[in-house]
């Protein structure tokens, strides 16, 4: 059965754009755009012969499948040809129980998903390799793509390097002077990639990224550019995977820009609509503290109480109303949270968060677990 998915506006305008169209906004409304699946056809096919599907494909050697991002390709990017997937083996990582610190913060059964054992050292490998793969097909379809550019102070000009070295795509890195480590430059470097060093900060090469995409011989690597979630989200499917095809009591991620929010709530959404689990995690976002982007601040205020996944579709929102989100950014000490059970099963995707999280895990914590109808 043929699969398909397409750009759509965040905001619910009309109208879909083709995965291999270099387009990053809605040009109605100029909000951003998500991948859409058809989620009537994935579901289509029983949720015990999905598991088997997915299973029969978990870190084997057949190309492209054994990566765990395209062991999962239908409901990644399915009109990808396979030839043209440029895959570092991303995804796949351990699940790893933490059984004697979840003894000492509370739950009994906490484990801490590491997935930053990839090729270039972090999580961003599992989109690089979906967006390096679009721009490799979109190539080969005849479109001019001189370069992929990305604005980065880090983990995404290594990840983009290193990808689009081995698909023998050029890559632009811009960073901001003076705020680079050696060791984060290292990386695109090494790889091949040009790298400008600018007298600004993030934003400013963020502007400059953005003015070389439109003239759509660059193509944008940066978060805004959808594509990279569709690997991300994978995350999300994997633990429920390696845990039998359970998802765990609570999820706890990390909150940057949340891209990975966002990813792993689609992940978590999408399966729950081909009926594969019946139940969808609690899901904590952490951040570090004294650190609040500029996005997050504007989507708090008209967002308050629509925060379940940020920045999905409204849509997206009312089809997970059952999913639950707290922000814990160490603020005030007044938000108790009870302590979970010591039965209760929690993840975290970053072993650094599940530290940041001990704060949300304490009933004196800064943060607590809300449902959906108390946000108001």
């Amino acid at each position: 059965m043929p699969y398909r998915a397409q750009f759509r506006c965040i905001a619910g305008c009309d109208g879909e754009h083709a995965l291999t169209e270099p387009i990053y906004r809605c040009p109605t409304c100029n909000d951003l755009l998500e991948v859409e699946h058809d989620l009537a056809a994935l579901g289509n096919l029983p949720p015990k012969s999905w598991k088997q599907l997915f299973d029969d494909r978990y870190k084997r050697t057949t190309w492209p499948y054994g990566s765990s991002v395209w062991g999962k390709k239908e409901w990644v990017c399915p009109d990808l040809e396979d030839d043209n997937i440029v895959s570092m083996d991303e995804g796949g990582t351990n699940l790893l129980w933490a059984e004697r610190f979840g003894n000492e913060i509370g739950p009994k059964d906490l484990w801490i998903k590491l997935c930053g054992n990839s090729h270039s050292g972090s999580f961003k490998d599992l989109g690089m390799t979906v967006l390096v793969s679009v721009v490799r097909q979109m190539i080969s379809e005849g479109r001019t793509i001189q370069a992929i550019a990305c604005a980065s102070t880090g983990d995404t000009s290594a990840a983009l390097a290193a990808y689009s070295a081995a698909a023998g795509i050029p890559a632009i890195v811009i960073l901001p002077r003076g705020k680079v480590s050696s060791a984060q430059l290292l990386q695109p470097l090494a790889n091949g990639a040009t790298v400008f060093a600018l007298d600004t900060d993030f934003d400013g090469c963020m502007a400059i990224v953005q003015r070389l995409a439109a003239e759509k011989r660059i193509y944008l690597a940066n978060s805004m550019n959808s594509l990279r979630l569709e690997g991300q989200k994978t995350v999300a499917i994997e633990i429920t995977q390696q845990f039998d095809w359970e998802v765990p009591d609570v999820l706890i991620i990390p909150g940057g820009n949340l891209g990975n929010v966002s990813a792993l709530g689609a992940g978590l959404l999408e399966l729950w609509l081909p009926r594969q689990p019946k139940l969808i995690p609690y899901t904590a976002l952490t951040r570090t503290a004294g650190i609040l982007s500029r996005f997050m601040q504007r989507a708090l205020k008209p967002q308050r109480y629509k925060l379940e996944i940020p920045f999905l579709s409204k849509k997206r929102l009312r089809r997970f109303s059952d999913t639950r989100v707290s922000l814990n950014r160490r603020r005030k000490r007044n938000w108790p949270m009870p302590q979970l059970r010591q039965t209760s099963r929690a993840c975290s995707t970053v072993p650094t968060l599940v530290l940041l999280s001990q704060r949300l895990l304490s009933s004196d914590g800064a943060g607590r677990l809300v449902r959906r109808n108390e946000l108001s």
